[in-house]
């Protein structure tokens, strides 16, 4: 099922800069290909989704962490959430995730 992706003003100022910066091509393209994957499937083994406790904790909401990278300085992550189901036109249910951030990991 498709899922309907929104980004907070952070994520997609994030998102912006990569797109912006040529530099950032490569990770550009991996962080897209980790959002597809977030729109159809949220749990794609090459994700490695698992809840972020912490994050959780303090938005007492499951926040979620996928991986971008991996076996790489500085891995980018996106970290997300669940949100509300919306409903279409024709009342079909639509599926929300909520995109917080887009980030290198800390090393």
């Amino acid at each position: 099922m498709q899922r309907k992706l929104r980004f907070t003003p952070t994520a997609a100022g994030v998102l912006k800069e990569l797109e912006n910066n040529p530099a950032f091509a490569s990770i550009l393209r991996q962080v897209r290909k980790t959002l597809g994957y977030l729109e159809t499937n949220p749990r794609h083994n090459s994700l490695q989704t698992h809840k972020h406790i912490a994050l959780s904790m303090r938005y007492k909401k499951e926040i979620f962490e996928a991986y971008a990278q991996q076996n790489t300085s500085a891995a980018y992550r996106v970290f997300w959430r669940y949100e509300d189901d919306e409903k279409d036109n024709k009342e079909n249910r639509i599926p929300v995730i909520t995109v917080i951030a887009i980030t290198p990991h800390p090393d």
